[in-house]
């Protein structure tokens, strides 16, 4: 159980990094907010960093998960399913709606 916290945890910290190099390269610029591309495309560094949490919040969910699935499946999927949902959208979100906020501020 610990193991799947730190790969989360890292894999967080993976995802911002990456929204983070993104923004930054795409400086003056409105970020898509869900989907989309990007105006500029990104830095081999910064998809090298979403790889990275991807697959790290994979393992961390599916760890997660395997520590529920003989007493409870369907809690078990539904925790694999919310763990890689929020670890993997909500800090690229966060980031994004940081960036396009203080362009608006900006202008």
């Amino acid at each position: 159980m610990s193991l799947a916290v730190c790969a989360l945890t890292f894999a967080v910290l993976f995802h911002i990094v990456a929204a983070r190099i993104a923004a930054r390269e795409n400086f003056g610029r409105t970020l898509p907010t869900v989907n989309g591309s990007y105006p500029v495309r990104p830095a081999r560094r910064a998809r090298r960093a979403q790889t990275a949490g991807w697959l790290l919040s994979i393992f961390g969910a599916l760890q997660l998960g395997n520590y529920f699935w003989l007493t409870e499946p369907w809690l078990a999927m539904g925790i694999v399913v919310a763990v890689l949902l929020s670890v993997n959208g909500l800090p690229s979100l966060l980031v994004t709606v940081l960036h396009n906020g203080s362009l608006r501020t900006q202008s």
